[in-house]
Protein backbone atom coordinates (compact mmCIF):
# COMPACT_ATOMS: atom_id res chain seq x y z
CA UNK A 1 0.00 0.00 0.00
CA UNK A 2 2.85 2.41 0.66
CA UNK A 3 3.43 3.40 -2.98
CA UNK A 4 -0.14 4.77 -3.12
CA UNK A 5 0.42 7.13 -0.17
CA UNK A 6 0.20 10.33 -2.18
CA UNK A 7 -0.94 13.62 -0.70
CA UNK A 8 -2.77 16.69 -1.95
CA UNK A 9 0.50 18.30 -3.06
CA UNK A 10 1.02 15.42 -5.52
CA UNK A 11 -2.41 15.78 -7.12
CA UNK A 12 -1.38 18.18 -9.87
CA UNK A 13 1.57 16.06 -10.97
CA UNK A 14 0.24 12.54 -10.45
CA UNK A 15 -3.45 13.18 -11.14
CA UNK A 16 -4.60 11.56 -7.90
CA UNK A 17 -4.13 11.58 -4.14
CA UNK A 18 -5.34 9.69 -1.06
CA UNK A 19 -6.85 10.77 2.24
CA UNK A 20 -6.90 8.05 4.87
CA UNK A 21 -9.72 7.43 7.39
CA UNK A 22 -11.89 10.42 6.49
CA UNK A 23 -15.05 8.79 7.84
CA UNK A 24 -15.11 6.89 11.13
CA UNK A 25 -16.50 3.38 11.51
CA UNK A 26 -19.91 4.56 12.70
CA UNK A 27 -20.27 6.87 9.71
CA UNK A 28 -19.27 4.06 7.36
CA UNK A 29 -21.89 1.78 8.90
CA UNK A 30 -24.53 4.46 8.33
CA UNK A 31 -23.61 4.84 4.66
CA UNK A 32 -23.62 1.09 4.19
CA UNK A 33 -27.11 0.89 5.67
CA UNK A 34 -28.21 3.38 2.99
CA UNK A 35 -26.46 1.27 0.36
CA UNK A 36 -28.33 -1.82 1.58
CA UNK A 37 -31.57 0.11 1.03
CA UNK A 38 -30.53 1.10 -2.49
CA UNK A 39 -29.72 -2.48 -3.43
CA UNK A 40 -32.92 -3.78 -1.84
CA UNK A 41 -35.02 -1.32 -3.82
CA UNK A 42 -33.33 -1.87 -7.20
CA UNK A 43 -35.79 -2.41 -10.07
CA UNK A 44 -35.47 -5.45 -12.30
CA UNK A 45 -33.90 -3.41 -15.09
CA UNK A 46 -32.06 -0.10 -15.37
CA UNK A 47 -31.34 2.29 -18.24
CA UNK A 48 -27.59 2.93 -18.26
CA UNK A 49 -25.06 4.51 -20.60
CA UNK A 50 -23.10 1.61 -22.03
CA UNK A 51 -21.33 0.93 -25.33
CA UNK A 52 -21.82 4.59 -26.23
CA UNK A 53 -25.60 4.68 -25.86
CA UNK A 54 -28.40 4.40 -23.33
CA UNK A 55 -29.45 0.79 -22.88
CA UNK A 56 -31.92 -1.08 -20.72
CA UNK A 57 -29.99 -3.78 -18.88
CA UNK A 58 -30.61 -6.14 -15.94
CA UNK A 59 -30.17 -4.19 -12.72
CA UNK A 60 -26.84 -4.51 -10.95
CA UNK A 61 -25.42 -2.68 -7.92
CA UNK A 62 -22.63 -1.26 -10.13
CA UNK A 63 -25.25 0.92 -11.84
CA UNK A 64 -26.59 2.92 -8.88
CA UNK A 65 -26.15 6.35 -10.42
CA UNK A 66 -27.04 9.73 -8.90
CA UNK A 67 -28.49 8.59 -5.54
CA UNK A 68 -27.95 12.13 -4.20
CA UNK A 69 -30.58 13.46 -6.60
CA UNK A 70 -33.38 11.48 -4.95
CA UNK A 71 -32.24 10.77 -1.40
CA UNK A 72 -31.10 13.34 1.14
CA UNK A 73 -28.88 10.88 3.01
CA UNK A 74 -26.57 10.70 -0.02
CA UNK A 75 -26.85 14.42 -0.68
CA UNK A 76 -25.85 15.18 2.91
CA UNK A 77 -22.85 12.88 2.52
CA UNK A 78 -21.79 14.88 -0.54
CA UNK A 79 -21.42 17.99 1.63
CA UNK A 80 -19.78 16.22 4.57
CA UNK A 81 -17.24 18.76 5.91
CA UNK A 82 -14.30 16.37 6.04
CA UNK A 83 -14.95 15.20 2.49
CA UNK A 84 -15.18 18.81 1.32
CA UNK A 85 -11.97 19.65 3.20
CA UNK A 86 -10.20 16.99 1.12
CA UNK A 87 -11.71 18.27 -2.12
CA UNK A 88 -10.83 21.86 -1.26
CA UNK A 89 -7.20 20.82 -0.76
CA UNK A 90 -6.97 19.91 -4.46
CA UNK A 91 -9.63 21.99 -6.23
CA UNK A 92 -9.77 25.16 -4.15
CA UNK A 93 -12.37 26.72 -1.84
CA UNK A 94 -15.22 27.27 -4.33
CA UNK A 95 -16.86 23.93 -5.06
CA UNK A 96 -19.82 22.55 -6.97
CA UNK A 97 -21.14 18.99 -6.84
CA UNK A 98 -22.01 17.84 -10.34
CA UNK A 99 -22.92 14.13 -10.03
CA UNK A 100 -22.40 10.91 -8.07
CA UNK A 101 -22.44 7.13 -8.54
CA UNK A 102 -22.41 4.11 -6.25
CA UNK A 103 -20.36 1.26 -7.72
CA UNK A 104 -20.87 -1.86 -5.64
CA UNK A 105 -19.15 -5.02 -6.87
CA UNK A 106 -20.75 -8.16 -5.50
CA UNK A 107 -18.53 -11.00 -4.27
CA UNK A 108 -17.55 -13.33 -7.05
CA UNK A 109 -19.04 -11.50 -10.04
CA UNK A 110 -18.32 -7.78 -9.66
CA UNK A 111 -17.89 -6.18 -13.07
CA UNK A 112 -14.53 -4.80 -14.20
CA UNK A 113 -14.20 -1.17 -15.26
CA UNK A 114 -11.96 -0.78 -18.32
CA UNK A 115 -9.38 1.99 -18.62
CA UNK A 116 -11.16 5.29 -19.19
CA UNK A 117 -11.26 9.03 -18.50
CA UNK A 118 -14.22 10.62 -16.72
CA UNK A 119 -14.50 14.06 -18.28
CA UNK A 120 -15.00 12.85 -21.86
CA UNK A 121 -18.39 11.41 -20.87
CA UNK A 122 -19.67 14.74 -19.49
CA UNK A 123 -20.48 17.01 -22.43
CA UNK A 124 -22.41 19.44 -20.25
CA UNK A 125 -19.27 20.18 -18.19
CA UNK A 126 -16.80 22.76 -19.50
CA UNK A 127 -13.43 23.08 -17.78
CA UNK A 128 -10.61 20.95 -16.45
CA UNK A 129 -10.63 21.63 -12.69
CA UNK A 130 -12.84 18.60 -12.04
CA UNK A 131 -12.10 15.74 -9.66
CA UNK A 132 -13.77 12.52 -8.60
CA UNK A 133 -13.86 11.46 -4.96
CA UNK A 134 -13.75 7.68 -4.63
CA UNK A 135 -14.98 6.91 -1.10
CA UNK A 136 -14.34 3.33 0.02
CA UNK A 137 -17.38 1.78 1.70
CA UNK A 138 -15.53 -1.54 2.07
CA UNK A 139 -11.86 -2.31 2.48
CA UNK A 140 -10.57 -2.19 -1.10
CA UNK A 141 -7.56 -4.07 -2.43
CA UNK A 142 -6.41 -5.85 -5.57
CA UNK A 143 -8.19 -9.04 -4.56
CA UNK A 144 -11.66 -7.49 -4.62
CA UNK A 145 -11.12 -5.12 -7.55
CA UNK A 146 -9.88 -1.82 -6.13
CA UNK A 147 -9.49 1.14 -8.46
CA UNK A 148 -6.17 1.61 -10.23
CA UNK A 149 -4.79 4.78 -11.82
CA UNK A 150 -2.07 5.40 -14.38
CA UNK A 151 -0.23 8.41 -12.92
CA UNK A 152 0.22 11.64 -14.87
CA UNK A 153 -1.90 10.54 -17.85
CA UNK A 154 -3.99 13.70 -17.36
CA UNK A 155 -1.11 15.93 -18.44
CA UNK A 156 -2.27 18.26 -21.22
CA UNK A 157 -5.85 17.07 -20.69
CA UNK A 158 -5.95 14.76 -23.73
CA UNK A 159 -9.38 13.58 -24.88
CA UNK A 160 -8.72 9.99 -25.88
CA UNK A 161 -10.89 8.13 -28.38
CA UNK A 162 -13.20 5.48 -26.95
CA UNK A 163 -13.35 1.97 -28.42
CA UNK A 164 -15.63 -0.93 -27.59
CA UNK A 165 -14.33 -3.47 -25.09
CA UNK A 166 -16.47 -6.24 -26.52
CA UNK A 167 -16.72 -7.55 -22.98
CA UNK A 168 -19.17 -7.65 -20.08
CA UNK A 169 -17.91 -4.68 -18.11
CA UNK A 170 -19.33 -1.55 -16.54
CA UNK A 171 -18.94 0.89 -19.45
CA UNK A 172 -18.55 -1.28 -22.55
CA UNK A 173 -15.95 1.25 -23.73
CA UNK A 174 -12.26 1.80 -23.14
CA UNK A 175 -9.28 3.74 -24.49
CA UNK A 176 -6.08 2.40 -25.95
CA UNK A 177 -3.45 1.82 -23.26
CA UNK A 178 0.04 0.58 -24.06
CA UNK A 179 1.61 -2.27 -22.05
CA UNK A 180 4.07 0.19 -20.52
CA UNK A 181 1.23 2.45 -19.40
CA UNK A 182 -0.67 -0.47 -17.88
CA UNK A 183 2.49 -1.62 -16.09
CA UNK A 184 2.75 1.81 -14.43
CA UNK A 185 -0.72 1.54 -12.88
CA UNK A 186 -1.01 2.12 -9.13
CA UNK A 187 -3.62 0.18 -7.11
CA UNK A 188 -5.40 2.46 -4.65
CA UNK A 189 -5.78 0.06 -1.75
CA UNK A 190 -7.48 1.56 1.28
CA UNK A 191 -9.65 0.89 4.29
CA UNK A 192 -13.36 1.65 4.38
CA UNK A 193 -13.85 5.33 5.20
CA UNK A 194 -10.76 6.43 3.27
CA UNK A 195 -10.97 8.17 -0.07
CA UNK A 196 -9.00 9.02 -3.15
CA UNK A 197 -9.47 11.96 -5.47
CA UNK A 198 -8.52 11.66 -9.12
CA UNK A 199 -8.41 14.19 -11.93
CA UNK A 200 -11.23 13.77 -14.44
CA UNK A 201 -8.71 13.19 -17.25
CA UNK A 202 -6.39 10.69 -15.56
CA UNK A 203 -6.71 7.10 -16.82
CA UNK A 204 -8.20 4.70 -14.29
CA UNK A 205 -10.09 1.42 -14.08
CA UNK A 206 -10.46 -1.72 -12.02
CA UNK A 207 -10.41 -5.51 -12.32
CA UNK A 208 -13.44 -7.72 -11.63
CA UNK A 209 -14.20 -8.73 -8.07
CA UNK A 210 -13.56 -12.46 -7.95
CA UNK A 211 -13.09 -12.55 -4.17
CA UNK A 212 -15.61 -13.58 -1.53
CA UNK A 213 -15.88 -9.96 -0.31
CA UNK A 214 -17.98 -7.08 -1.63
CA UNK A 215 -16.19 -3.99 -2.94
CA UNK A 216 -18.39 -0.92 -2.74
CA UNK A 217 -17.46 2.71 -3.30
CA UNK A 218 -19.30 6.01 -3.66
CA UNK A 219 -17.95 8.36 -6.30
CA UNK A 220 -18.75 12.07 -5.96
CA UNK A 221 -17.79 14.47 -8.74
CA UNK A 222 -16.79 18.01 -7.80
CA UNK A 223 -15.50 21.01 -9.73
CA UNK A 224 -13.98 24.42 -9.10
CA UNK A 225 -16.99 26.75 -9.24
CA UNK A 226 -14.91 29.64 -10.65
CA UNK A 227 -13.14 27.83 -13.49
CA UNK A 228 -15.70 25.18 -14.50
CA UNK A 229 -19.20 25.75 -15.83
CA UNK A 230 -22.03 23.27 -16.19
CA UNK A 231 -24.87 23.73 -18.68
CA UNK A 232 -27.75 23.05 -16.30
CA UNK A 233 -30.21 22.78 -19.19
CA UNK A 234 -28.23 19.90 -20.68
CA UNK A 235 -27.07 18.33 -17.41
CA UNK A 236 -29.20 15.43 -16.17
CA UNK A 237 -29.21 16.25 -12.42
CA UNK A 238 -29.14 19.48 -10.40
CA UNK A 239 -25.77 21.12 -9.78
CA UNK A 240 -25.13 22.11 -6.15
CA UNK A 241 -22.88 24.85 -4.78
CA UNK A 242 -21.46 23.12 -1.69
CA UNK A 243 -18.67 25.46 -0.54
CA UNK A 244 -17.41 28.98 -1.20
CA UNK A 245 -18.74 31.16 -3.99
CA UNK A 246 -20.10 30.42 -7.43
CA UNK A 247 -18.08 33.15 -9.14
CA UNK A 248 -19.60 34.11 -12.48
CA UNK A 249 -21.12 30.69 -13.03
CA UNK A 250 -24.65 29.55 -13.66
CA UNK A 251 -27.31 31.04 -11.38
CA UNK A 252 -29.27 27.79 -11.59
CA UNK A 253 -26.86 26.05 -9.22
CA UNK A 254 -28.65 24.99 -6.03
CA UNK A 255 -27.14 26.61 -2.92
CA UNK A 256 -26.28 23.71 -0.59
CA UNK A 257 -23.47 25.33 1.38
CA UNK A 258 -23.19 24.55 5.11
CA UNK A 259 -26.27 25.66 7.03
CA UNK A 260 -28.53 25.68 3.99
CA UNK A 261 -31.52 23.31 4.23
CA UNK A 262 -31.66 20.23 2.08
CA UNK A 263 -34.26 20.31 -0.70
CA UNK A 264 -37.73 19.48 0.57
CA UNK A 265 -38.62 17.56 -2.56
CA UNK A 266 -35.96 14.94 -1.90
CA UNK A 267 -36.85 12.09 0.45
Amino acid sequence: MNKANTSAVDYRAAGYCLFRDVLDSEEVRGVNAELDNLVRDMPDTMVVYKDGQNQEVPARPEYLTEPHASNNAWLELCRHPRILDAVEAVLGPDLILIMSHVISKRPGDGLPVAWHQDNTYWHSVQGTDVGTVWLALDDADLANGCMQVIPSTHEGYPEMDKVSTGENDLLGLTVEVTPDMAAAAIPLEMRAGSLSIHDSYVLHGSEPNTSNRRRAAYTMRYANARTVTVDTQEHWVPVYLVRGERGGSDSDYVDLRPGRPLPECVV
